[in-house]
């Protein structure tokens, strides 16, 4: 059978097994996609199922797509896979006919992140809550967490662990946000999860209906799934019993929104009958690479037993950069990447440059722009979140539903048409008296306590809203968008400002356009409907272009997935990877999990970087490195040479400058005292605290601003 080519006796096995419950280990580099794919195809060809009762859960839209594109060219022809997607999609798509049983719109919007924190905001505001010094983002990230756990309220209060100020903080903020997200006709993205469990709860014979439907499933990255989706996977594979899991408990590393390893470590207590695989034959990775990566991870103590091995050549040592701080870090990458060019002739989109924290980003960025290195950075400034497209979605989501408060208040005076503070704060006033939402509140303008050219600027408002949700019955979804533009003047508003950012701004604009024309040519049955939903749905990985070719920065965390030639990891460093918060670290094993993710991206090389300083705060600050480099064994490792070099000259400088008479060490500094820092240049001392060479002073640097550099790392 064609769908059993060229697979491996494991990766064969795997995919011929159809009778029950199926739990697939694959290693980093073991052909995971391939297998998903010839499992898809061989269930097709042998007609277990029909693609139509196919249900295939990815963990990105760039891997359902790639899914879907491989099972077509498979056959050589177009296949009806309607149910292959990421969670929320899929559970998106369920809710769009089904959720008006929960009392809600199937036109209901799906507000992204920055969306939820500005409802979550205004409920603050409107009630007079008082945060008592914590902040809005965190209150979210803890009522997202809690969806995330399927956290319930007792009659006490919140009792999550937290004080008892915050516990009850916490639960009547979540009670008032989730009442506004129900008055807007909203979801957030936690609950596109809850909701279809609400719904099967609730109504048996739907749940009955997709269980038909889906009459095969398959989860891809089943480590990373959470409470909620353990929870759907299981009521929808309870009747068939024919689920497959694929996943890697090595690769768990999205505790911190809520994933549980536990679903796939004992995925054999959920289903009992459940026939395990190990795909353990690395195909990616060198034998170095493979060695250090299984060396490091077999220190964890929560893992399934498994081995990768690889039938590839021995490759190169990793190499180890000690730098002397950040900046010297993100030079000597700069160098080396420069070295690996000229020397074995790879392009800039060969390397990967791996961190912890978005915040390690800004040095090499630097550094790199002054080598001339092209980079780009996934997870930087997304297209969908700049303002001018945040503002034309606001448009798109109003005239969808025009419950959407958040969005409403966005666009209610963009372009500028006379809708000021006070007017606006009349009309939410009014609003909230009468429990409506915004637009609602429009029909009653002549209500309100406003003079008459503030009730016609609303009238006019009211009915540009409600003429373009007449239109979308009359216009396909892109001739709407392009009637819309010139209805609001968008291009004749930025035109006229005239600056560039400005113009750069109409640039956007159009790009959105023809990203919609895009849009409509793949989908045939394009609708404003499913176009905010997959751009709500869209992740950083969706949007990277791997052909540009460019050293590409990203997180751990973005990298999973992914492969480079050569992946250099930067900051190894105490406190910082494995990563430390509130002076403890809250999950070694998960942050050892990362640093495996890390080394199994690369394909031929890799580098590994730590510093002997590091800036906390602005103030240099000793530390050592990484006790994950003391897992590797030695023999893997080699130092940088022409690093060793430049530490030897450094050692030497100091040396030389403790014979200086006078030492700057020993000098006591005042303000107006003139200074130099190797890398912000000279600087006028503002203030000081302590004395000698730990003392901690304030320095205005100029264009840098005012930083509090220790006397010691002066020049």
């Amino acid at each position: 059978m064609k769908s059993l080519v060229g697979l491996n006796p494991e990766q064969r096995k795997a995919v011929e097994y159809i009778d029950g419950p199926e739990l697939i280990f694959a290693g980093a580099g073991s052909g995971k996609t391939k297998v998903l794919i010839h499992k898809i195809a061989y269930l097709i060809e042998k007609r277990v199922v029909g693609p139509r009762n196919i249900l295939a859960v990815t963990f990105t839209n760039k891997a359902a797509n790639e899914l879907k594109e491989r099972i077509e060219s498979f056959f050589g022809k177009n296949l009806n896979l309607p149910w292959v997607g990421t969670f929320h999609s899929i559970c998106a798509r369920i809710l769009r006919k089904e959720i008006h049983h929960l009392g809600m719109s199937n036109d209901f919007t799906i507000y992204d992140v920055s969306d939820q924190i500005e409802l979550l905001k205004s409920v603050i505001e409107e009630n007079n809550i008082s945060l008592g010094g914590f902040e809005i983002r965190d209150i979210h990230r803890r009522i997202s967490f809690l969806k995330n756990k399927m956290a319930s309220f007792n009659d006490n209060g919140a009792g999550f662990g937290y004080s008892r100020f915050r516990d009850e903080l916490i639960k009547k903020c979540y009670n008032l946000y989730q009442q506004a997200l129900i008055q807007a006709n909203a979801l957030d993205f936690d609950d596109l999860l809850l909701y279809p469990l609400k719904l099967f709860d609730s109504y048996p014979e739907i749940l009955e209906k997709y269980r038909n439907i889906f009459q095969y499933i398959l989860v891809d990255e089943y480590q990373d799934t959470n409470k909620p989706q353990f929870y759907l996977v299981n009521a929808l594979a309870r009747k068939h019993r024919r689920i497959c899991v694929v996943g890697d408990d090595d690769q768990s590393i999205y505790s911190w929104r809520g994933a549980e390893i536990e679903n796939i470590l004992r995925f054999d207590e959920a289903f009992p009958d459940c026939q395990v695989f190990k795909l353990e034959q690395n195909y990616r990775s060198t034998k170095v690479i493979l060695k250090a990566a299984t060396e490091v991870v077999r220190n964890n103590e929560n893992r399934a037993d498994k081995t990768l091995w690889s039938n590839n050549e021995n490759g190169e040592p990793i190499t180890l950069i000690e730098a002397m701080d950040e900046y010297d870090e993100a030079y000597r990458i700069a160098g080396l990447i420069e070295k690996e060019i000229l020397r074995n002739k790879r392009a800039f989109k060969d390397f990967a440059v791996l961190y912890r924290i978005n915040a390690q980003s800004r040095v090499l960025e630097e550094a790199f722009r002054r080598s001339n290195i092209v980079y780009t950075i996934v997870g930087g400034v997304k297209f969908f979140e700049r303002k001018e497209i945040k503002d034309m979605l606001a448009y798109f989501r109003v005239f969808l539903n025009p419950k959407d408060n958040v969005s409403m208040k966005r666009i209610i005076n963009f372009p500028a048409r006379g809708i000021g503070k006070i007017t606006l704060s009349a009309l939410e006033s009014f609003a909230r008296e009468k429990k409506v939402s915004l637009y609602e509140a429009l029909a009653y303008v002549d209500l309100l306590d406003l003079d008459r050219r503030q009730k016609t600027v609303l009238k006019n408002f009211y009915e540009l809203v409600s003429r373009f949700h007449r239109l979308l019955e009359q216009l396909s979804f892109e001739e709407w968008a392009h009637v819309l533009i010139d209805e609001l003047g968008i291009r004749n508003y930025y035109k006229n400002l005239g600056d560039e950012e400005s113009l750069n701004r109409l640039a956007n604009i159009e790009e959105l356009l023809s990203d919609i024309s895009e849009f409509s040519r793949l989908n045939e049955e394009a609708t404003l409907s499913s176009y905010l939903e997959s751009v709500s749905l869209i992740s950083d990985i969706d949007t990277w272009d791997d052909e540009k070719n460019a050293v590409s920065l990203m997180t751990l965390h973005s990298a999973k997935g992914l492969e480079f030639p050569v992946i250099f990891i930067c900051g190894l460093n105490e406190k910082l990877f494995p990563l430390e918060r509130d002076g403890e670290i809250k999950n070694i094993e998960e942050e050892r999990r990362l640093f495996y993710v890390g080394l199994t991206r690369a394909k031929e090389k890799v580098y590994l970087s730590t510093s002997t300083v590091r800036n906390v705060m602005g103030v240099p600050m000793s530390t050592r490195r990484s006790i994950f480099l003391e897992e590797i064994p030695p023999e893997l490792v080699i130092e940088d040479e022409s690093h060793r070099s430049s530490r030897i000259a450094a050692k030497r400088k100091k040396s030389s400058m403790e014979d200086m008479s006078g030492s700057m060490m020993n000098t006591n500094y005042k303000p107006g005292d003139v200074v130099n820092h190797r890398i912000f240049g000279t600087g006028k001392v503002i203030g000081v605290d302590g004395y000698g060479e730990n003392a901690k002073l304030r320095i205005h640097f100029g264009q840098y601003g005012v930083k509090t550099i220790v006397a010691k790392y002066l020049n």
